[in-house]
Protein backbone atom coordinates (compact mmCIF):
# COMPACT_ATOMS: atom_id res chain seq x y z
CA UNK A 1 0.00 0.00 0.00
CA UNK A 2 0.87 3.11 -0.90
CA UNK A 3 1.03 6.52 1.23
CA UNK A 4 -1.75 7.81 -0.93
CA UNK A 5 -3.59 4.64 -0.17
CA UNK A 6 -3.17 4.99 3.56
CA UNK A 7 -3.63 8.68 3.51
CA UNK A 8 -7.23 7.99 1.80
CA UNK A 9 -8.61 5.12 4.53
CA UNK A 10 -7.40 7.84 7.29
CA UNK A 11 -9.67 9.67 6.00
CA UNK A 12 -12.51 7.34 5.42
CA UNK A 13 -12.19 6.11 9.00
CA UNK A 14 -12.33 9.60 10.40
CA UNK A 15 -15.30 10.57 7.85
CA UNK A 16 -16.85 7.48 9.31
CA UNK A 17 -16.82 8.37 13.00
CA UNK A 18 -17.90 11.43 12.42
CA UNK A 19 -20.93 10.24 10.49
CA UNK A 20 -23.81 10.49 12.87
CA UNK A 21 -21.87 13.82 14.45
CA UNK A 22 -24.01 16.29 11.86
CA UNK A 23 -27.77 14.25 12.88
CA UNK A 24 -26.74 15.19 16.90
CA UNK A 25 -25.38 18.52 16.12
CA UNK A 26 -28.58 19.35 13.64
CA UNK A 27 -30.97 17.71 16.40
CA UNK A 28 -30.14 20.62 19.35
CA UNK A 29 -29.50 23.18 17.44
CA UNK A 30 -32.54 23.12 15.55
CA UNK A 31 -34.95 23.01 18.10
CA UNK A 32 -33.17 26.10 19.48
CA UNK A 33 -33.06 27.77 16.37
CA UNK A 34 -36.96 26.64 15.81
CA UNK A 35 -37.96 28.29 18.83
CA UNK A 36 -36.70 31.23 18.82
CA UNK A 37 -37.93 31.31 15.03
CA UNK A 38 -41.65 31.02 15.99
CA UNK A 39 -41.08 32.89 19.18
CA UNK A 40 -40.03 36.18 16.76
CA UNK A 41 -43.16 35.53 14.73
CA UNK A 42 -45.45 35.46 17.50
CA UNK A 43 -44.02 38.60 18.63
CA UNK A 44 -43.83 40.65 15.69
CA UNK A 45 -47.47 39.44 14.92
CA UNK A 46 -48.42 40.70 19.15
CA UNK A 47 -46.72 44.07 18.11
CA UNK A 48 -48.60 44.61 14.51
CA UNK A 49 -52.16 43.69 16.26
CA UNK A 50 -51.37 45.88 19.32
CA UNK A 51 -50.45 48.52 16.81
CA UNK A 52 -53.75 48.21 14.76
CA UNK A 53 -55.71 48.51 17.52
CA UNK A 54 -53.85 51.44 19.00
CA UNK A 55 -54.54 52.84 15.88
CA UNK A 56 -57.90 51.76 15.26
CA UNK A 57 -58.80 53.94 18.88
CA UNK A 58 -57.30 57.02 17.21
CA UNK A 59 -59.11 56.51 13.55
CA UNK A 60 -62.48 56.08 15.27
CA UNK A 61 -62.13 58.72 17.52
CA UNK A 62 -61.31 61.37 15.48
CA UNK A 63 -64.37 60.36 13.24
CA UNK A 64 -66.35 60.63 16.12
CA UNK A 65 -65.29 64.43 16.94
CA UNK A 66 -66.60 65.76 14.22
CA UNK A 67 -70.22 67.09 14.60
CA UNK A 68 -73.18 65.36 13.03
CA UNK A 69 -71.37 61.90 13.54
CA UNK A 70 -72.75 59.28 15.56
CA UNK A 71 -71.96 56.95 17.43
CA UNK A 72 -72.33 53.79 14.45
CA UNK A 73 -70.03 55.94 12.58
CA UNK A 74 -67.45 55.22 14.92
CA UNK A 75 -67.78 51.70 15.77
CA UNK A 76 -68.26 51.40 11.53
CA UNK A 77 -65.04 53.24 11.23
CA UNK A 78 -62.87 51.02 13.98
CA UNK A 79 -64.51 47.70 12.79
CA UNK A 80 -63.43 49.03 9.45
CA UNK A 81 -59.82 49.43 10.20
CA UNK A 82 -59.90 46.15 12.52
CA UNK A 83 -60.83 43.85 9.32
CA UNK A 84 -58.74 45.63 7.27
CA UNK A 85 -55.70 44.70 9.71
CA UNK A 86 -56.55 41.28 10.30
CA UNK A 87 -57.59 41.91 14.24
CA UNK A 88 -60.72 39.75 15.23
CA UNK A 89 -63.43 39.39 18.30
CA UNK A 90 -62.82 43.18 19.41
CA UNK A 91 -64.69 45.01 21.83
CA UNK A 92 -65.27 48.54 20.97
CA UNK A 93 -66.93 51.03 23.62
CA UNK A 94 -67.61 54.74 22.67
CA UNK A 95 -68.35 57.31 25.30
CA UNK A 96 -70.56 58.64 25.61
CA UNK A 97 -72.73 56.79 24.00
CA UNK A 98 -74.86 59.95 22.23
CA UNK A 99 -73.42 63.06 20.68
CA UNK A 100 -74.78 66.21 21.15
CA UNK A 101 -74.09 69.38 21.15
CA UNK A 102 -72.51 69.61 24.84
CA UNK A 103 -70.28 67.20 24.30
CA UNK A 104 -66.91 67.40 25.25
CA UNK A 105 -65.22 64.64 24.49
CA UNK A 106 -65.05 61.48 22.68
CA UNK A 107 -63.66 58.38 24.46
CA UNK A 108 -62.94 54.77 22.04
CA UNK A 109 -61.94 51.77 23.57
CA UNK A 110 -60.84 48.92 21.84
CA UNK A 111 -60.22 45.21 23.46
CA UNK A 112 -59.17 41.96 22.30
CA UNK A 113 -57.23 39.02 23.41
CA UNK A 114 -54.36 38.16 21.58
CA UNK A 115 -55.17 34.37 21.31
CA UNK A 116 -57.55 35.23 18.92
CA UNK A 117 -55.77 37.18 17.12
CA UNK A 118 -52.53 34.86 16.10
CA UNK A 119 -51.17 33.37 13.34
CA UNK A 120 -50.01 30.46 15.10
CA UNK A 121 -51.18 28.67 18.63
CA UNK A 122 -49.86 31.18 20.92
CA UNK A 123 -47.11 30.13 23.15
CA UNK A 124 -45.35 32.74 25.27
CA UNK A 125 -48.63 35.15 24.73
CA UNK A 126 -51.77 33.46 25.19
CA UNK A 127 -53.08 35.16 28.08
CA UNK A 128 -52.28 38.44 26.52
CA UNK A 129 -54.93 40.84 26.11
CA UNK A 130 -54.74 44.08 24.08
CA UNK A 131 -56.13 47.26 25.03
CA UNK A 132 -56.28 50.59 23.41
CA UNK A 133 -58.22 53.82 24.76
CA UNK A 134 -58.37 57.07 23.31
CA UNK A 135 -60.02 60.74 24.35
CA UNK A 136 -60.76 63.29 21.74
CA UNK A 137 -62.19 67.23 22.63
CA UNK A 138 -65.31 67.33 20.67
CA UNK A 139 -64.56 69.81 17.43
CA UNK A 140 -67.58 71.69 18.71
CA UNK A 141 -66.40 72.35 21.82
CA UNK A 142 -65.34 76.16 20.71
CA UNK A 143 -69.22 76.59 20.45
CA UNK A 144 -69.89 76.07 24.08
CA UNK A 145 -68.66 79.41 25.68
CA UNK A 146 -71.18 81.59 26.64
CA UNK A 147 -73.14 83.66 24.12
CA UNK A 148 -70.57 86.87 23.88
CA UNK A 149 -67.12 85.59 24.94
CA UNK A 150 -64.45 85.01 21.95
CA UNK A 151 -61.96 82.09 23.17
CA UNK A 152 -58.15 82.68 24.10
CA UNK A 153 -56.25 80.81 21.61
CA UNK A 154 -52.85 82.84 22.57
CA UNK A 155 -51.38 79.76 24.39
CA UNK A 156 -51.33 77.60 21.11
CA UNK A 157 -48.38 76.24 20.14
CA UNK A 158 -47.88 78.21 17.10
CA UNK A 159 -48.42 81.24 19.37
CA UNK A 160 -44.93 80.31 21.37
Amino acid sequence: MNSIEITHCRVLRKYHRRLGAFTVEFAICSGLFFTILLAGFEFARFMYARHSVEQAAYESARVGIVPGKTVDDVTAKANQFLNATGVRNATITVTPTTFTTSTSTVTVEIQCKYSDNSWLKPIFLADKDMLSSMTLDHENKAYLLAAGTVGNNSNEPIDQ
